[in-house]
């Protein structure tokens, strides 16, 4: 008995031990780490990914456009990381963008895809066992390239808008709830039209768009009337050569912001939004060789939108941390395989840390990048048990007394830092689950 109490106390105190350790270990989890990419078969030429759940499991699923392949690949996931085999469906010729969403309502996911050797966009309805239908075609613009869902009309379906790459407008396809489209309504942009997104971007509760011109080095912002409508462009200044496009709100004031890669700057262009629909002039970030495909996401779960670009050039991508002001620090960069361009952030092993998937289309492949939780090691897990001794690696003694708790069934959250707030709370309930609290924590 006094043995079992005994081991207690000395876990009891080696717990308070590494809580000390936090401040001195801060610098090490102040970045982000990913683990190295695993690669997953997918069709010829892979440009385009999305992430969603498609057989209704609780897991992540893939959804890769295979643009000489004129199919797309569908990878289920198994919720710790790993995908299994391709399994392909017919789009058009040329599938470039992809989106997900439920355009039938029925609960189960469904992709919808621009073709751009076909001039038109293919639905493919999903079953919610990880199948989907024959395509059904809509004709839209001369070669269309990105695509984005959103309710343009305020009726609870979800409508569509894709760039239209040789006509230099958005055409805009109304969703009437069962899988079907309206004719396309197309809207005047800029010149070589190639990026697409969709906010709220005047705070007037109606869908917004955002679209890079190529061409004329700016991204053209369409206000929306909520009754499918776009007012006339308004046009606001980026680098030279604008591709990808996302938004997020970068300095946490509620009104959405824009991050727009430009190919031959090969920095990302920040503008920060006034929430009547205008933005700021554009601040510039650099990141690697021929920056492409762009996504924003809160990666280290701070409550700050970060940035994360795929480097057609560079086989590899950069994620730059944001300060929640509207700023981000300089780029990290990881490794993917070759011709990386589309990108997509989603949990894919469930440890609720944001990992990635990039479509290669050098490689024919997609990789999956796993966030690591306890800093920036070469192997996924530390230690089980906890041993503390005057030579200790303040970080491996950090990281072994997270997972320690873990394993004990107390949820310590991610290492956020300083000794946070979940940490706490996990080993405050563990010690008093061992009859050992522990006053002045």
């Amino acid at each position: 008995m006094q043995r079992k109490k005994f081991k207690k106390l000395v876990l009891a105190l080696s717990l308070a031990f590494v809580l000390s350790l936090f401040t001195g270990v801060y610098a090490a989890f102040a970045s982000i780490c990913f683990f190295p990419a695993t690669n997953f078969a997918v069709g010829f030429f892979p440009v385009g990914v999305t992430a969603a759940d498609f057989n209704n499991d609780g897991n992540v699923d893939l959804a890769a456009t295979n643009l000489f392949s004129a199919n797309v690949s569908v990878l289920l996931g198994d919720g710790t990381g790993n995908f299994g085999a391709a399994t392909n469906f017919a789009a058009g010729n040329g599938p470039n963008g992809i989106v997900a969403a439920d355009f039938n309502n029925d609960g189960n996911v469904d992709l919808a895809v621009t073709n751009q050797f076909d001039d038109d966009i293919s639905v493919l309805l999903g079953d919610g066992t990880g199948s989907f239908g024959a395509a059904t075609d809509f004709v839209v613009g001369n070669t269309p390239f990105a695509i984005v869902e959103g309710d343009f009309n305020n009726n609870g379906n979800v409508d569509l808008a894709v760039v239209n790459v040789a006509d230099d407008d958005v055409s805009v396809l109304l969703g009437d709830g069962a899988g079907n489209f309206g004719a396309a309504t197309d809207f005047t942009v800029g010149n070589g039209p190639v990026g697409i997104t969709t906010a709220d971007f005047n705070n007037n509760g109606n869908a917004d768009l955002a679209v890079t011109n190529l061409i004329d080095n700016d991204v053209s912002v369409l206000l929306g009337d909520g009754a499918g409508n776009f007012g006339a462009a308004t046009d606001f200044a980026v680098g030279n050569g604008p591709l990808g496009i996302t938004t997020a709100d970068f300095n946490n004031n509620s009104n959405a912001d824009l991050a727009v890669t430009n190919v031959s700057d090969a920095d990302v262009s920040v503008l920060l939004g006034d929430g009547a629909g205008s933005f700021g002039a554009a601040t510039d970030f650099a990141v690697g060789n021929f920056p492409f495909g762009i996504t924003a996401a809160d990666f280290k779960n701070n409550g700050n939108a970060d940035l994360a670009v795929t480097n057609l050039f560079g086989a590899d991508i950069s994620v730059l941390l944001g300060d929640g002001a509207g700023s981000f620090g300089a780029a990290t960069d990881f490794a993917v395989a070759n011709g990386p361009r589309g990108i997509v952030a989603a949990d894919f092993d469930g440890n609720s840390r944001l990992d990635l998937a990039v479509a290669n289309s050098g490689s024919n492949n997609v990789s999956v990048l796993l966030q690591q939780v306890y800093g920036c090691s070469s192997t996924p897990a530390p230690a089980a048990d906890i041993t503390v001794s005057n030579g200790n690696n303040a970080k491996a003694v950090t990281m072994t007394m997270q997972k320690k708790l873990y394993d004990l069934g107390f949820n310590p959250g991610p290492i956020d830092g300083i000794y946070g707030p979940k940490t706490q709370k996990a080993v405050l309930q563990f010690l008093k689950s061992q009859d050992l609290p522990l006053k002045g924590m």
